[in-house]
């Protein structure tokens, strides 16, 4: 007899409370769904083995990390979309295939009490080299990128020709000269990547953990990147006002970050809702998916939460949060083929300049 449980793959445990008003509303899936939390690094290798034997893993997948989505599942046809657009989902034609399900953007996190947005206000400050008017920085907290994709991506990102346009404007404000071509790098990306790298203060094991610690850093000023979502999790908010509706408001007034960063003010990037294709149970599959891209479905999942967005446009970011489509403008943006197409020669540059050499 065949297996009936419906098995949800996910990164994010918003999946887990999404299935739960998922039984609740579909009668005849109580008791016959199942949420199995993943790790990225952990679970890519399974995925990979499913895929080479053509085997079962899961009727649902929700992940991320461009280049591995790329190389190892779309380009074996291995995961499907589903584009579940109707009059009340809708969802631009760039991110129907691969099927964006959240999106996220990682910032730069402090303490509002003892940082403030006048104290990074330029990317290249992040180098600790001094410009004009601003002074470097040597306090930026980074989670190691050989352990998070997430920060290799950025990273990657970070040499692509508009990222590259951002920084020769950061650069000509923050050193009052425009930036001439440097023959040891191949573009000014890589020379802010490998300066970044050798000038990060403090390397953390967990975005999370690092912010619920935001008031133990007060004295060094830790500048933290991590996603803004992760503000969830301060203490500040979890001890104080856990079961009010102030809960963005209130986190903002302890924990902070400048949205008027001269270059950029963090990195946007996708987790992706995917139907492998050895799938037991495909059409409930497509049915979730439509349903955690509603209204209804995805405040289930993600509703109330600043740093988490639909693809579907007419879902609205959390009040006070801008819109995703500001924060595209704000940010460099995870570009899925320009990352798949430059992984291997800026990723060796990266591990060479962490390497310190």
């Amino acid at each position: 007899m065949q297996d009936l449980t419906f098995n949800a793959d996910s990164l994010t445990s918003g999946i887990k409370k999404a299935l739960a008003a998922f039984e609740k509303k579909y009668e005849w899936a109580a008791g016959r769904v199942a949420y199995n939390s993943k790790k990225g690094s952990e679970y890519q290798p399974k995925l990979i083995a499913a895929q080479k034997a053509n085997a079962y893993i899961a009727d649902f997948v929700m992940i991320q990390d461009a280049s591995f989505l790329k190389n190892a599942m779309l380009d074996t046809n291995f995961l499907l979309s589903y584009d579940p657009s109707d009059a009340d989902i809708k969802i631009a034609d760039e991110d129907k295939n691969p099927l964006v399900g959240v999106t996220f953007n990682k910032v730069f996190i402090y303490d509002n009490t003892t940082v403030g947005t006048e104290q990074l206000k330029n990317v290249w400050q992040m180098t600790g080299v001094d410009g004009v008017s601003l002074k470097g920085l040597h306090n930026v907290s980074y989670q190691n990128p050989l352990g998070e994709d997430i920060n290799m991506s950025f990273l990657i990102m970070l040499t692509s020709p508009s990222s590259c346009e951002r920084l020769k404007a950061a650069y000509k404000s923050y050193f009052g000269k425009d930036y001439e071509e440097d023959p040891n790098y191949v573009n000014i990306g890589y020379k802010f990547v490998k300066e970044f790298i050798q000038n990060v203060g403090y390397w953390h094991s967990s975005d999370s953990s690092e912010i619920k610690g935001l008031k133990n850093y007060a004295a060094d000023g830790r500048i933290i990147f991590a996603g803004l979502c992760k503000l969830k999790d301060y203490e500040y908010y979890k001890d104080t006002y856990k079961d009010t509706d102030d809960y963005y408001t209130k986190t903002v007034t302890a924990g902070g970050w400048n949205n008027q960063i001269e270059g950029f003010n963090g990195f946007v990037y996708n987790m992706w809702t995917l139907i492998p294709v050895t799938a037991k149970l495909p059409y409930t599959a497509c049915l979730f998916i439509k349903y955690i891209h509603s209204a209804e479905g995805y405040k289930a999942g993600w509703g109330g939460i600043l740093g988490y967005y639909s693809s579907n446009s007419n879902i609205p970011s959390v009040d006070g949060d801008p819109a995703l489509a500001e924060w595209k403008k704000l940010c460099v943006v995870e570009d899925v083929q320009y990352i798949d197409q430059s992984y291997a020669s800026v990723v060796k540059f990266i591990n060479m300049a962490l390497a310190g050499k």
